[in-house]
C-alpha cells in the first residue's frame, strides 16, 4: 500500500510538470486512479486497525501474577476498551505496558499495612485507559498509590552520578530521572525490579513507535503514565511546507486551522517571543525554521502562514511556515533505527519527485521549543 500512494505521488508529479490541460484523458485517468487509491487504503487501514481489548486483558493477568507475586492486593480497572489502533502498535506495546504495569504495582502502590494507616482501602487500585485525542491515541495508566518519593529519587540520581549535587531540578525534571538509563529506586534485586532494566527501555520503545510518554505525580494520591501514539505506522494525510527552502510534511490531524498573519496579530511577550491574537484568544508562537536550526528568527512574520495545532492538554499554538504546497497522502518511514529519536520529527517520506521530507511531530516540537521568534534589541542593553 505504501509502495502504491509513492508510485501515485509520482504519477502525478510527472503529469503536473509535464503541463496537460485539466481535462485531458490522462488528467482524468490519473483522478480516478487517486480515488481508487484513497478507497484501498482507507480499506487497509480499516483491516489494520484493531481494539485495544485484548492488550487490556493480557495485562490484567499481569497485574494478578506481579501483585500475588509481593502480597498486595490490586485491582485494574480498564477504560475506553473499544478504542481502535493499528495492529502493530498493539504488538509492540505490550512490553513496555508489561513493565509499567509491574512498576505501579511494585513501586507504586504501598503495602496493605500501610495503606490502611494511610486511611486508604487496602486494595490498590490500577487504572488503564485509551482514548483519541488530537489524531492520536492516548493511553494512560494511572494507580492511587503514594506518588514519587522524589527526594529519594533525588538522592539515588546524585549518588550514581547522574546530576550534580547543587542541580536545582523541578518537580518534573525529578520525575523525568527515572527515564535515565540503568535508573532504579529498587534495592534489592527480585521477580519484578532492581534487574537494571529501567523506564528508559519502556521510553525507547515507545519512540520507536513514534509516540511519548510522561508522568504526573502527586505525593500521597498517585501516579499517572500517560502515553501519546499515532494512529497508524504506515500512511498518513499530511500538508507539505516550505520553511526556509526545505519541504517538511505536518500530519493533517494535527492541524485545526490555517491562517495568515497581519501586523496587528502579533504582540511581543518578552524579549525574544512573540504571540498571536487569533479569534479573541491568545496563542504563542513559534518559528518551525528557527527551532530546527535552519535559519535565525526573522524580523517580521507579517504576511506569514500559521499552522494552528492543538495540542495534548487542550492548549493551542501557532506554527509559521512560509507557505503552504499541498496536501497529500504520505508513507511513513521510520528514523529510529538509523537516527534515534529526533526532537519535533515523527519520521520521514518520500515525496513524488523523490526528495526526502521530514514529517513533524507538532507536540513534541513545542515541547522542546525555545520559542524565539524576535532577535533581542541589544540597542537597549547596557
Amino acid at each position: 500500500m505504501g509502495e502504491l500512494v509513492i508510485n501515485q505521488a509520482m504519477l502525478a508529479q510527472t503529469v503536473a510538470e509535464a503541463g496537460l490541460p485539466p481535462n485531458s484523458p490522462v488528467m482524468t485517468g490519473l483522478e480516478a486512479f487517486m480515488m481508487l487509491t484513497r478507497d484501498i487504503q482507507d480499506s487497509v487501514m480499516m483491516i489494520r486497525a484493531q481494539p485495544v481489548k485484548p492488550l487490556f486483558q493480557r495485562m490484567a493477568r499481569i497485574v494478578r501474577e506481579a501483585s500475588s507475586a509481593i502480597g498486595k492486593e490490586v485491582r485494574l480497572k480498564t477504560e475506553g476498551e473499544n478504542t481502535e489502533v493499528d495492529k502493530t502498535v498493539i504488538e509492540r506495546l505490550a512490553d513496555p505496558l508489561t513493565h509499567m504495569i509491574r512498576n505501579a504495582v511494585d513501586h507504586g502502590l504501598e503495602t496493605p499495612e500501610v495503606r490502611a494507616a494511610a486511611g486508604k482501602p487496602t486494595e490498590g487500585l490500577v487504572t488503564l485507559s485509551a482514548q483519541h485525542r488530537s489524531g492520536r491515541v492516548l493511553i494512560e495508566l494511572s494507580d492511587d498509590g503514594a506518588g514519587i518519593n522524589r527526594p529519594k529519587v533525588r538522592e539515588i540520581a546524585i549518588e550514581r552520578g547522574l546530576i550534580p549535587a547543587d542541580a536545582v531540578l523541578s518537580d518534573s525534571d525529578i520525575d523525568n530521572l527515572l527515564f535515565l538509563p540503568g535508573f532504579s529506586t529498587a534495592k534489592e534485586v527480585s521477580a519484578l525490579s532492581g534487574r537494571g532494566v529501567g523506564m528508559d527501555v519502556v521510553r525507547s520503545a515507545i519512540q520507536a513507535l513514534g509516540g511519548r510518554v510522561s508522568i504526573h505525580s502527586e505525593p500521597g494520591k498517585g501516579t499517572r503514565f500517560s502515553i501519546s501514539l499515532p494512529l497508524t505506522l504506515a500512511v498518513l494525510d499530511g500538508m507539505v511546507v516550505s520553511v526556509a527552502g526545505e519541504t517538511l510534511v505536518v500530519p493533517l490531524s494535527a492541524i485545526l486551522e490555517t491562517a495568515s498573519l497581519a501586523s496587528g496579530d502579533i504582540r511581543a511577550l518578552g524579549p525574544e517571543t512573540n504571540v498571536i491574537h487569533l479569534r479573541d484568544a491568545f496563542m504563542p508562537l513559534y518559528d518551525i525554521g528557527a527551532e530546527l536550526g535552519y535559519r535565525t528568527p526573522q524580523a517580521s512574520y507579517e504576511g506569514g502562514i500559521v499552522l494552528l495545532t492543538a495540542l495534548e492538554d487542550g492548549s493551542r499554538a501557532a506554527l509559521v511556515v512560509d507557505s503552504i504546497m499541498e496536501q497529500r497522502q504520505v508513507v511513513i518511514k521510520g528514523l529510529q533505527q538509523s537516527f534515534g529519536h529526533i526532537q519535533g520529527v515523527a519520521a520521514a517520506t518520500i515525496l513524488g519527485d523523490g526528495q526526502i521530507a521530514l514529517i513533524l511531530d507538532p507536540a513534541d516540537l513545542v515541547s522542546n521549543a525555545s520559542g524565539r521568534t524576535r532577535i533581542p534589541d541589544t540597542a537597549l542593553a547596557g
